[in-house]
């Protein structure tokens, strides 16, 4: 091996073990992806169901609040999900 492959190998070691991966991780990702799908789900829904009826506006405004409720969740859980990232330094941290 040469002295350069060799001095890129231990950069490559050195950083790849600064990176850690916890099941905090995975948990947190988990969560992410689930209300996002909640949110897909519901989104669905709401397109099946307008295109499908004619809805009132009170179905409407019912629909918009579910709809801003499982985006808000899913929008939550990705912000825990990137933070936890960016404390392991996977991520950098905002500016």
């Amino acid at each position: 091996m040469s002295v350069f492959k060799a001095w890129a190998f231990l950069n490559y070691a050195h950083a790849y073990a600064s990176y850690t991966v916890c099941p905090g991780c995975e948990l947190r990702l988990r969560d992410a992806a689930q209300a996002m799908r909640r949110h897909t789900a519901d989104m669905a829904k709401a397109v099946d169901w307008a295109r499908s009826d004619n809805p009132t506006e009170e179905q409407r405004q019912e629909f918009k609040t579910r709809l801003m409720a499982s985006l808000n969740d899913a929008q939550s859980a990705w912000d825990v999900y990137r933070e936890h990232l960016i404390e392991h330094g996977l991520l950098p941290a905002p500016k």
